[in-house]
């Protein structure tokens, strides 16, 4: 971990949600990766993927901490999980997904209701990734895909020290309720001594329950928000 990383987070107040803006993450960044190339696709246009500021501070993120294995969760397209592949230097990506299903949520989708209903959200997003898979994994050299481990099953069910072992980076976007997100958070807990969590969709207008979540947490946990992403996390350092 970059050692002025923890010093930036340890200046702030242990508990609450603290704003930062991205410039603050960019700052922290050792000299010799300055000028270092990341490779993206372009942001996609579908609901549901991750914005460029958010690709921004989820690879800044990697960067400060150098995690070994990372997990995320909620694969959708694998837009994100591709991201990460690309970049980090971590030996495994485990993505977790509910398994494919033939039945569809909705007939005929509402715009209006896939924008203002984070229910009726997750079932539209539920549905295309059914139709698409993971698109974005598609063509990826040998290499980066090996090091790549779908899993296809409930997190709230999963064994997470069986399946994972201990983890330095998790990224939660899976399902958006409030027990989902705390069992995905507790279970992350439970297998990192040290690294980061990132949940993305903080400050949602439709996911409110991400935001009610960390309210919560950050009643006795230091959380930062990075303003203008919907990105927000906490370093672990047991």
């Amino acid at each position: 971990m970059t050692p002025n990383f923890p010093d930036f987070v340890n200046g702030y107040p242990e508990q609450g949600i603290h704003t930062i803006k991205l410039k603050d993450l960019l700052n922290l960044r050792a000299p010799q990766d300055l000028c270092r190339d990341i490779s993206t696709a372009f942001p996609s246009v579908t609901i549901g993927s991750i914005t460029l500021v958010d690709q921004i501070v989820l690879l800044c993120l990697d960067e400060l901490v150098r995690p070994e294995s990372i997990l995320e969760i909620g694969t959708f397209q694998g837009f994100t999980t591709r991201l990460l592949a690309k970049n980090s230097m971590a030996r495994t990506v485990y993505s977790v997904d509910l398994p494919p299903t033939t039945q569809t949520l909705i007939d005929t989708p509402e715009a209006g209701k896939v924008l203002s209903d984070g229910d009726y959200n997750d079932d539209y997003l539920r549905d295309l990734q059914n139709r698409s898979g993971e698109i974005y994994l598609n063509n990826l050299p040998p290499a980066e895909r090996s090091r790549i481990s779908l899993i296809k099953a409930d997190s709230t069910q999963l064994d997470f020290a069986a399946t994972f072992g201990p983890i330095e980076f998790a990224f939660i976007d899976g399902g958006h309720h409030y027990d989902i997100v705390r069992s995905d958070t507790e279970k992350v807990a439970s297998i990192m001594k040290r690294g980061v969590i990132v949940w993305h969709d903080y400050s949602s207008g439709i996911h409110s329950d991400v935001t009610r979540y960390l309210a919560d947490r950050a009643s006795n946990n230091r959380i930062f928000h990075v303003h203008g992403s919907l990105c927000a996390f906490q370093l672990v350092s047991q």
